[in-house]
This record gives C-alpha cells, sequence and structure tokens, in this order.
C-alpha cells in the first residue's frame, strides 16, 4: 500500500496550497459580488479534514472554470478546518449563515427545519445517478421522523467515508498466511495459472500448488466452525505445521473465516502471533444488517419506531433474478434486498403492527393486540425467491461474542487500547490484524504505519453447503452486502437570497461534481464514475471502496436528530456486555421500555 505514498504527497501539498489561499480570501480577499459579471454569487461552507477540504476545493474551482458562468453562479468557497457543527448551530437560527453549507449526516436531522426542500429542485437524472443507499439518507420529514422517497429532500450526497476491513499484510504473512487479491469472476483462470492477481502475480509467483476456492479466508485441514450455541471458540484449533493458510482481500470472508483469522493472529490463542489481537470492530451494523434486521423497526411506516435488536422473527433475503412483492407494504423487492419486518409478519395492510414486552423475559410483535405468527414462505423458498435468514438476535449475539474473556477475545475492549489513543493508533502500532474502519483514515495510515498493508471487504453472512469441507465454496446462503459509511450532504439555508443560484450549484456536484471527485483520487458517489475511480483512487484495491460506497448505510446515529436513544443501549453495550461484565440476555432485555420511551420523544403529537 506505500506504492502510491508520493501520489498523496503531491495531493497534500496541492490541498494545503489550496486551503491558504482559500482562507486568505475568505478573510478579505478579492470576489465577484453579486451581480458582477452578472453572477450571482454564492457563499458555500464546508469542512473536514485535508483530503476532504481539498476534494471540495477542486469542485468549486471546476465549477466556477466551467459550467457556472454558463448558469450565472459563481461560488465562493468558506472553509472550515475545526469543523461546520458548531459554525451551524448558531448561524442557521439567525439571519446569517452561508447559502450552501456541508453537513454531516449524523447532524443532518437536527438542522433540517433550517434547510431549504429541494424537492423538484434537483434534476431527477442527477438523483437517479447517485447512489440509492446515499440519496435515501438525505429524505427526511420532520413531523413522523420517516426517510420516505416522498419525505422533503433536504440536501444531495456530496462526499462519503466508506467502511472496509484494512489488514496488516506483514502480520498475516509473518503468521504464515499467504495473500493474493483475486476477483470471483477471474478465479478460475488464476488458478488455471494464465492470470494474474491485482497484485500482479501468479499462482505460481505465490507458490500456491493446488486450486484456491472461492473464499476469504481458506485453511487447509481445521477451518473453524463454532458450534451454534459456542461462544468461546472452544472448538477452534492452532493451524498444524505445513497447513496452508491463504487470504484473498478480493472476495468477503464470512463470519466463521473472520474469527478463525482473528484467533489466528491473537497472542492469547496463538503465542506465536505477530499481533497481539486479530480484529476489532466497534460496529454490530455489518452483522445485523446482513441478515436483514436493525436496532430500531417503524411498525407503521410513519415513525412509530420500536426498538428491536430482540426480535425473534426470521428474516429473509430475496434470491438471484428474483423479485418479491411485500403484502403488508407493497414494497417490490429486488435480488438481494432483505425483507422489511412487516411483510414478515403476518399481517394485512389495515392491520396495526405493534410489540409486546415484559422488559426482561420476552419482546413479541403483535397484530391488533394478539401475539402475531411470521408467514409461511415455504412456496417462496421453495422456488427460490427467498433465502431464510437468522435472526436479528443471532447476528448480534455473535457480533458482542468477539470481544472480552468468555467470547474469542480476538476484539480488543476500550480498555485494553486506550493507552494507544484510539484502534487506528492500535493497529497502527502493529498491535492488531485486522481493524473495520473508514476510508478518512487512509492518510494516517500511509504516514505512520510500518508494516504493509490494504483493505479487504468487511465480513458477510455466508454458509456453505459443507462448511467442514475446506475446498467447498458452494454457497448454501448469504446475507445482503451490508455496512455503514458517513456522508457529507450539500445542502441549502433556507433564508439564502440566492435559492435558485445555489440550488443550481447543489445540482452540480451530486452530478459532474462527483466525477472531479473521481478524477482526483476522491470517492464518486454515482456508478458512472467507477471506472475513474479504479483509475485514481488512492488506494491498492479500490473495489473494495466502491462496493462499500455503493451499498453503505447511515449508522444508528442518523436515524433520529441526537443520540440520546441509542446512549440508552450502547453505553452498556459498550462497556459492560462487550467487556464480560453483563450476559448479553440480560442486556437484551433491559433495556427495551427505556429505549422506546426515548424513541417516543421524537415523534411530534398530534
Amino acid at each position: 500500500m506505500k506504492k502510491k505514498k508520493n501520489l498523496w504527497k503531491r495531493f497534500l501539498s496541492a490541498g494545503l496550497a489550496a486551503l491558504m489561499g482559500v482562507s486568505m480570501m475568505a478573510c478579505g480577499g478579492s470576489e465577484d459580488g453579486e451581480g458582477s459579471h452578472g453572477l450571482v454569487t454564492v457563499d458555500f461552507m464546508y469542512s473536514g479534514d485535508l483530503s476532504r477540504i481539498e476534494a471540495f476545493k477542486l469542485m468549486v474551482d471546476e465549477f466556477n472554470n466551467t459550467v457556472g458562468p454558463e448558469l450565472g453562479v459563481k461560488v465562493k468557497g468558506i472553509p472550515k478546518t475545526a469543523g461546520t457543527t458548531d459554525v451551524l448551530a448558531q448561524q442557521l437560527p439567525s439571519n446569517s449563515g452561508s447559502d450552501v453549507f456541508i453537513v454531516r449526516d449524523n447532524y443532518f436531522k437536527k438542522y433540517t427545519r433550517y434547510m431549504e426542500d429541494l424537492t423538484g429542485q434537483i434534476d431527477q437524472e442527477t438523483l437517479d445517478g447517485v447512489y440509492p443507499q446515499s440519496l435515501y439518507r438525505c429524505h427526511y420529514n420532520t413531523e413522523t421522523t420517516t426517510s420516505n422517497a416522498d419525505d422533503p429532500l433536504y440536501g444531495v450526497p456530496a462526499y462519503e467515508d466508506a467502511v472496509i476491513l484494512y489488514y496488516n499484510k506483514t502480520a498475516f504473512q509473518e503468521n504464515g498466511i499467504t495473500c493474493v487479491s483475486v476477483d470471483e469472476e477471474n478465479l478460475e483462470a488464476f488458478n488455471a495459472g494464465t492470470a494474474k492477481d491485482k497484485n500482479g502475480m501468479t499462482k505460481a509467483d505465490y507458490g500456491i500448488d493446488f486450486d484456491l476456492p472461492a473464499k476469504g479466508f481458506y485453511r487447509s485441514e481445521t477451518p473453524f466452525v463454532p458450534a451454534a450455541d459456542e461462544r468461546d471458540g472452544s472448538s477452534w484449533k492452532a493451524p498444524a505445521a505445513g497447513e496452508k493458510l491463504v487470504f484473498n482481500d478480493s472476495i468477503a470472508m464470512n463470519w466463521d473465516e473472520v474469527e478463525d483469522l482473528g484467533l489466528i493472529c491473537t497472542k492469547d490463542r496463538n503465542p506465536n502471533s505477530y499481533t497481539q489481537y486479530g480484529y476489532y470492530t466497534e460496529w454490530w451494523f455489518s452483522y445485523g444488517w446482513s441478515v436483514g434486521g436493525d436496532c430500531i423497526e417503524d411498525l407503521s411506516g410513519k415513525g412509530d419506531w420500536t426498538f428491536s435488536l430482540a426480535g425473534e422473527n426470521p428474516n429473509y433475503i430475496v434470491g438471484e433474478g428474483k423479485t418479491f412483492t411485500g403484502a403488508y407494504t407493497g414494497t417490490v423487492y429486488q435480488a438481494g434486498e432483505t425483507l422489511d419486518v412487516k411483510d414478515i409478519i403476518d399481517a394485512k395492510p389495515e392491520d396495526t403492527i405493534s410489540y409486546e414486552t415484559d422488559n426482561k423475559t420476552y419482546f413479541r410483535y403483535t397484530v391488533n393486540g394478539s401475539a402475531a405468527s411470521y408467514h409461511d414462505f415455504s412456496g417462496e423458498i421453495a422456488d427460490g425467491t427467498l433465502t431464510e435468514l437468522p435472526r436479528i438476535r443471532e447476528a448480534f449475539q455473535r457480533f458482542c461474542s468477539l470481544a472480552g474473556q468468555g467470547g474469542l477475545n480476538v476484539c480488543p475492549t476500550s480498555a485494553v487500547y486506550a493507552n494507544s489513543g484510539s484502534n487506528i493508533a492500535y493497529f497502527t502500532s502493529g498491535k492488531m490484524a485486522m481493524l473495520e474502519e473508514q476510508t478518512y483514515h487512509m492518510p494516517t495510515l500511509r504516514k505512520s504505519m510500518t508494516d504493509e498493508w490494504g483493505c479487504a471487504p468487511l465480513p458477510r453472512y455466508k454458509i456453505y453447503t459443507e462448511p467442514q469441507n475446506p475446498d467447498c465454496d458452494t454457497i448454501e446462503r448469504q446475507g445482503a452486502e451490508a455496512g455503514f459509511s458517513n456522508l457529507d450532504m450539500i445542502c441549502v439555508n433556507g433564508k439564502s437570497q440566492v435559492k435558485e443560484a445555489a440550488a443550481k450549484f447543489v445540482n452540480w456536484v451530486a452530478s459532474d461534481g462527483q466525477a472531479v471527485l473521481a478524477k482526483n483520487g476522491h470517492p464518486s458517489l454515482r456508478a458512472v464514475d467507477q471506472e475513474l475511480m479504479k483509475e485514481n483512487y488512492m488506494a491498492d484495491n479500490p473495489e473494495v471502496i466502491i462496493d462499500s460506497l455503493s451499498t453503505g448505510r447511515a449508522g444508528d446515529w442518523w436515524y433520529m436528530p441526537d443520540t440520546t436513544w441509542i446512549n440508552v443501549w450502547a453505553t452498556p453495550l459498550n462497556y459492560q456486555v462487550r467487556e464480560a461484565k453483563m450476559t448479553f440476555d440480560e442486556f437484551l432485555y433491559s433495556y427495551i421500555e427505556e429505549t422506546n420511551a426515548a424513541l417516543e420523544t421524537y415523534k411530534v403529537k398530534e
């Protein structure tokens, strides 16, 4: 991953120069005012690390030098290196503030009351071209707390930080693991010896003398397949002498594989390990969302939210080449999409779905006040339309078992890496083999990490037809690709005096402006720019970032205007459950009513 360091330095230098110039301009440098040369001036405030500031500066310059004069608009950039949150909190309630501004998705709903509704002001072609997983979070109804497609549009996607799996390649190699990078569609040619992988190497170059299956992690003798109720990895076995171990950073591992690899790279389990810990993620999203569950569910589609991690319902995913129409919501689900819980419960559209609990014993959905049953999808399963997936509580418990004594202990607790300052510092120091984190950390890794590193897809729920057979890669069932991302939205101040001109710039940022990012080594939120990203993105495996951008969802901190409701259950999760001070079942039922009470406070009462 170090081969592009000089390129990165060049971007840093350009970004610093651009930032200095724009900062001087914002502090009194000459700017064409409104009406000068027939152009309307639009103030645009943005923030972020140096890389993001440089990206927005590139877009502003491109707009002003190309289509801006044609549209009659000139954009004045106002960068804020310290962030815009405090500035927005001061300016938006008043008549001051920039015409256009960037807000991160976790603060978006807090400020929508001050934003211009852009519904009908953005070209439909522009909206159609942006990844749906990015666009949906720009909708919000302040009264119902919903984000449906017909709810007001208060911004458009501008810049996104995907979440990927970073891995320490040096650590893997020291632990006897060969690292390759070959997509599944190229695997047959790679195994035949006629094709090179993304590292430019053939199978013979790696010394691999067997056919590599389509797995994220392969071990030739005793792959780890834990029993259904196994939480501590008691059945795991260390690799035997001469056992073949191969990691492929172009194919997502399943939960067994990432745990197996994590155990190999955890010194407590494998005393010869190069790293102290094998794997760290602080987010449950890729586990729960992969099987179709979530931490809260809107049981009416109108903002009736309930805490749902204790849900007992099975989940379902639509099969390849199939579609499915939900009987309750009417949603037409496409291949690879998981069903809404409302379409799993046996209910009619006119029925009322709610939940029932005694807080510490059970949680169950009800239909019109009676215990709900779940629809019989045996026919749809038989013809391949649907595949059943685990319950959300099963996926969530699997996530919780990664850390702490009594679990796998491959994942350090917050107390373990506190002395390093952050999980990133723990990873860069060579103490952790795999880390699930955002792409904006790449400059830090390039600057600080002496070990060789790379990036890979997030783990995914996946079961093989013969799990114990190392060579079997035939998938019996798998969940959705799932992970979160942090999104920068570009919005218009509701009190701006140049709203029409502002909307023109916002429209451009979400369309041609994304190509400017892709050409200059930054992420683009349009599928049409994928080839530009592959050519220019500052990473050795840009396909992983592209896939993450196209599937990444908003973290749970986006669901409501603030995180009060999350703190109710996330604090005990992180500091008690994951540190083995509270059992999973104690946790699961202890915070249902308290969280639901917090959720009730967000909905505007009629």
